[in-house]
């Protein structure tokens, strides 16, 4: 029997063809899955670019193009330094923090003065993430944005370690205390899971054979006997569909300090790839599914005729569609408006030629037939060295466009507002140059609304040094100066006004806006009030003195007719008394009496007043007292004993408050009434 001889060595080359053959395709798949990743990153509205370390520019999606001052066909990678594009005082400060980054530090991102390719200037914040090759930092994948959307900047950090890679992770005490969405989504457990789970159930994750290895680069990270651990490979255990399921990952760990304490720092890349090339293949692809399905922006793809073949869950919802509509001969024009499809059709045929089309606005057509404004970017699917189709991300702008036209409208309000007001209201520069002012300003101030001006023409020269200081120390500290005061103001036709200022900044800026009142009337009414206040009070002194002159003269009028009365008509009656008078005298005496009383009773208003706890009685007795009369005398004058007469005296006493005191009576009301 023949029996045919093989060559082994035969057998070994065609099996050796046939793994080169497969491993080809599996780095061309792998390599299709890396080109759709960054054309996704190239659409995105933020400016990424990939670097080496020494700053040669790997790779710059077409935002970052437009910061820096580049054109889409301008040939920039591996040609073009990065560092060329930062001011010489930061480009030190700049290198040195990607070398920190290359050996395991944890660098803040620096802020830099970026230089486009005119050589302007914009303030800038780098934020940046190793790029790590088969576990070895192989460059630097940074996003560059201005610092004055600074809000942007970390919704798209965010978003680069939520969306990178790597899976990013921090233990502390034992514990993951922060994950980044790359590695939950890989995990297969939720962020409440991870973050709950106990010190030895963290550890359990990792392969028993790979766990005390793992354990040991930790301690020494922590204990200082390491700074930056060696990149090490380990097995992981995720959850899976059927179970927990083990893959390959390589640890760039280092020691950082979080919220104040040591801890350690992991970016995990999944290797797995490497082990099994065909998981490599199917990972990728469910990468860039992953993160098309998370971008807050629409991710389409469709084929060369403009049917839609993929659109990711933001696409649904903005055009109000499900998955199961994809696929249904849906184009692209279907989803336009009318007017644009013709624009739209231009444009996937220059995409599909090889151009570079920057993006353009749109009007997109819902399911429901409703309309609203969007921003389209694509590009053209390359397979094979020919254009397969198209992928494009799309922006619902209804927001943004809402937003324009509320600030549209709050400007004209305000400028409305601004022309409309009562006062003259200029806003200056830092330079003290006029840069708007409104109509009641060009009133006063006599000025024409085409005369360039500066607030230092309006000033007086007496108050320009105060002012101007006022003016300089406002913009370092708006406290330190009155907010209102008044100063000398100069009309075009060189008059001069008195005028009130209240200046106040705008936030922000180093610009001021002020209201100026003319009080020149008012100030010459306050002048003439002034004047007649003065005038006035010059009239109401004189009158008070003459006030006064006539109450001291009716005083002293009235104590000579009480004196009088007293000294020369009442002795005289207290006489007659004692006389043998018939009945008919009596009676003529004592209306005599009486009419004296009532003349007298007047001028006794101040008595009654300073004693008024006293009895008409005892203010007789007083009077009497007064006048020098011994008990015996008062005692005959008003008929009445002399041991009553001793009686109201010591109530008068009491009630006087002198009762157990040796002052005499007479002299204590003379020293309290002076002369009445």
């Amino acid at each position: 029997m023949n029996v045919r001889q093989l060559d082994p060595n035969q057998y070994n080359r065609s099996e050796g063809m046939q793994r080169k053959e497969k491993k080809t395709g599996t780095i061309n798949k792998v390599k299709e899955g890396r080109d759709r990743f960054m054309e996704l990153i190239n659409l995105l509205p933020q400016a990424v670019i990939e670097i080496q370390f020494d700053g040669t520019l790997l790779f710059a999606n077409w935002h970052s193009r437009k910061l820096f001052g580049y054109s889409l066909g301008d040939d920039v990678v591996g040609k073009v330094n990065v560092f060329r594009h930062v001011i010489p005082e930061d480009r030190e400060r700049i290198a040195g923090s990607i070398g920190k980054m290359a050996s395991g530090e944890k660098v803040r991102p620096p802020e830099i003065t970026a230089v486009r390719k005119d050589g302007s200037t914009f303030p800038a914040i780098v934020y940046a993430n190793l790029i790590i090759n088969s576990g070895i930092p192989a460059g630097v994948r940074v996003i560059v944005a201005d610092v004055s959307d600074k809000k942007e900047i970390e919704e798209a950090y965010k978003a680069l370690v939520d969306h990178s890679l790597q899976g990013l992770v921090i233990v502390q005490d034992g514990r993951f205390v922060f994950i980044n969405d790359f590695f939950i989504r890989n995990s297969g457990f939720t962020r409440e899971e991870i973050l709950s789970l106990p010190i030895d159930d963290m550890w359990q994750m990792i392969h028993p054979e790979d766990r005390e290895m793992v354990m040991g680069m930790h301690r020494n990270l922590l204990t200082g006997v390491v700074t930056q651990a060696p990149v090490i490979e380990y097995r992981v255990f995720v959850k899976g569909r059927e179970g927990l399921e083990m893959r390959w990952v390589s640890d760039y760990g280092t020691r950082i300090e979080y919220r104040g304490r040591p801890a350690i720092q992991t970016a995990l890349v999944d290797i797995t790839e490497r082990k099994l090339s065909e998981m490599a293949i199917q990972e990728s692809e469910r990468r860039y599914r992953d993160l098309a399905e998370l971008l807050p922006q629409g991710v389409f793809e469709a084929d060369t005729e403009g049917r839609i073949l993929y659109a990711n869950r933001s696409t649904l919802d903005m055009f109000g569609i499900v998955s199961g509509d994809i696929g249904q001969n849906i184009t692209i024009a279907d989803t336009l408006a009318v007017k644009d499809r013709d624009r739209a059709e231009r444009g996937v045929r220059r995409v599909l030629a090889g151009e570079k089309v920057m993006a353009g606005e749109y009007t997109c057509i819902r399911k429901d037939g409703t309309t609203f404004p969007s921003l389209i970017l694509a590009n053209a699917i390359i397979k094979g060295g020919k254009p397969d189709g198209i992928r494009g991300v799309i922006v619902d702008i209804t927001v943004r466009k809402e937003m324009n036209r509320k600030l549209e409208e709050s400007e004209a309000r305000y400028r409305t507002l601004f022309n409309s007001t009562g006062t003259a209201t200029v806003l200056s520069d830092e330079d003290m140059r006029i840069v708007l002012a409104n109509q009641n300003f060009y009133r006063i101030s006599g000025y024409s609304q085409d005369t360039e001006l500066k607030f230092t023409d309006l000033i007086h020269p007496d108050d320009l040094e105060f002012m101007v200081d006022c003016h300089r120390r406002r913009r370092i500290d708006p406290g330190s100066v009155p907010r209102s005061y008044e100063f000398r103001f100069r009309r075009a036709d060189g008059s001069v006004r008195n005028a009130f200022l209240t200046v106040g900044m705008i936030p922000g800026t180093k610009r001021s806006v002020a209201s100026i009142i003319d009080i020149t009337e008012l100030k010459q009414t306050q002048e003439e009030l002034r004047k007649k206040t003065f005038s006035l009070e010059e009239a109401n002194s004189a009158l008070r003195v003459l006030l006064k002159q006539r109450d001291e003269d009716k005083a002293e009028l009235e104590k000579n007719i009480l004196t009088n009365l007293k000294e020369v008509v009442l002795p005289f009656l207290d006489k007659l008394k004692v006389q043998n008078l018939n009945a008919s005298q009596l009676n003529i005496l004592a209306v005599i009496e009486e009419n004296l009383k009532e003349i007298m009773s007047p001028f006794l208003k101040n008595i009654s007043y300073n004693y008024a706890r006293l009895t008409p009685r005892e203010i007789e007795i007083l009077l009497l007292v007064k006048e020098g009369r011994s008990t015996k005398e008062i005692s005959r004058i008003i008929h009445t004993s002399e041991r009553t007469i001793d009686f109201q005296r010591n109530s008068i006493r009491k009630k006087l408050g002198i009762s157990n005191s040796k002052v005499n009576l007479r002299t204590f009301i003379m020293n309290k009434e002076g002369s009445l």
